[in-house]
C-alpha cells in the first residue's frame, strides 16, 4: 500500500464496501456472486451456501473460494460479518433513509423518487468517505500541496472534471496547479516535476492505465504522489506515498459515476480548505482580489432594479 491511512481505511470498510473495491479484479463467477451480496446483503445473510450459489449460477466452491478471497474462514463467516453489519446499519434494508440505490432506478419512476435514490446515494457516500478518510495522510498531503513548487493533477473520463475543480482551486490560493484530460499534454506536463512538487491522480476505480503510469513517472522525477481513489487495494494506491480512500456503497454499479464522483468533491475539498489553512493570509488576500477583480462582472441591485423598471415600462399590459 501506499500509505498506513490507504491500509487502515481497507479494513475500517465495511464488507461490502471492500467487495465494491475489488470487484474491477474479480472473475466472472465471482463478480457475480460479490454483486448479488451487493445487491441484497441482508437476504444473503439468512439463506445457505447452496442458495446462493443457485442465484449466482455458480458452485458452493465457487461461494467458499470467495470467502476466503475475502479473508473469511468460509460462508458461515460471511453470513455473520453480513448479519453483524446490518446490525450496525451497515447493510441497508428496505425503506432505509441512507441507503443507496438498491437496483436500478425503473424508468417509470417519477422525479421525486429519482431524486431521492441519487440524494440517498451521494449522502451515503459523502458520509462514509468522512468516516474512513484518514486525517493524518489528509494533512500530510495538504502540507507538500502547500509547500509545492507546482502541483499537478492527473485524471481521465468521469475524474477530469474533479481534476479541473481541484487544480482551479489551488491555484486561485496561489499554488500553481496543472492538469489536462489530454494523456500527452498531461504528459509533456509530466516530466517538468521535480522533487519538491506535488502529483496527484484521481481515479474512482483506481486501475485507470494512464493515471497510474504518469504517477510512476511523477515518482520517477522525485515528486510526492498521491492517489484519491475508492479502492486502497488497487494498482494505483499501491503506488502512491499518500492515499486518501473514497467510497461509495452502492448495489447498482453504474451509480459509481455520481456517487463517486461527489465523494471525490469532497475528498479535493478537504484537501483545498486544509493548504488554505496553512497559507491563511496569502491565500485570503488572493481570494479578496479575486473577488475585487470579479465584482465588476456581478449584477449590483441598482442594475436589478433599473431591469425591472424597464420591463413594467415596456410591457405596459403585463
Amino acid at each position: 500500500m501506499g500509505s498506513a491511512g490507504a491500509k487502515r481505511a481497507n479494513v475500517d470498510a465495511t464488507l461490502l464496501e471492500r467487495i465494491a473495491s475489488i470487484r474491477d479484479t474479480l472473475t466472472p463467477a465471482a463478480r457475480r456472486i460479490g454483486d448479488v451480496i451487493g445487491e441484497d446483503a441482508a437476504l444473503v445473510a439468512r439463506i445457505g451456501i447452496e442458495e446462493l450459489a443457485e442465484r449466482t449460477g455458480t458452485s458452493t466452491a465457487s461461494v467458499n473460494r470467495f470467502c476466503r478471497m475475502l479473508g473469511l474462514a468460509g460462508y458461515t463467516e460471511l453470513r455473520l460479518v453480513l448479519a453483524g453489519e446490518a446490525g450496525r446499519g451497515g447493510v441497508a434494508g428496505p425503506g432505509d433513509p441512507d441507503a443507496d440505490p438498491s437496483g436500478d432506478i425503473p424508468a417509470d419512476a417519477d422525479a421525486g423518487a429519482t431524486v431521492a435514490l441519487l440524494a440517498s446515494s451521494t449522502v451515503h457516500a459523502i458520509r462514509r468517505t468522512a468516516e474512513l478518510l484518514d486525517t493524518a495522510d489528509l494533512d500530510r498531503l495538504a502540507g507538500a500541496v502547500a509547500e509545492a513548487g507546482q502541483v499537478q493533477v492527473f485524471a481521465f473520463g468521469g475524474s477530469a472534471d474533479v481534476a479541473h475543480y481541484l487544480a482551479a482551486q489551488l491555484t486561485g490560493i496561489g499554488v500553481p496547479t496543472l492538469t489536462s484530460a489530454d494523456v500527452h499534454t498531461a504528459a509533456a506536463y509530466a516530466v517538468t516535476l521535480g522533487p519538491n512538487d506535488v502529483a496527484i491522480a484521481i481515479s474512482h476505480s483506481g486501475r485507470a492505465v494512464q493515471a497510474i503510469e504518469l504517477l510512476d513517472l511523477a515518482r520517477s522525477r522525485g515528486a510526492t504522489t498521491a492517489a484519491v481513489t475508492s479502492s486502497a487495494a488497487s494498482p494505483l494506491a499501491a503506488g502512491a506515498d499518500v492515499t486518501l480512500a473514497t467510497t461509495a456503497r452502492t448495489a447498482t454499479y453504474r451509480y459509481r459515476g455520481t456517487a463517486g464522483r461527489h465523494a471525490q468533491l469532497f475528498v479535493t475539498d478537504a484537501l483545498y480548505v486544509r493548504v488554505a489553512q496553512r497559507r491563511a493570509e496569502s491565500a485570503r488576500h488572493l481570494l479578496d482580489l479575486a473577488g475585487a477583480a470579479t465584482a465588476r462582472y456581478q449584477v449590483g441591485p441598482e442594475r436589478t432594479e433599473r431591469s425591472k423598471r424597464s420591463t413594467r415600462t415596456s410591457n405596459p399590459h403585463r
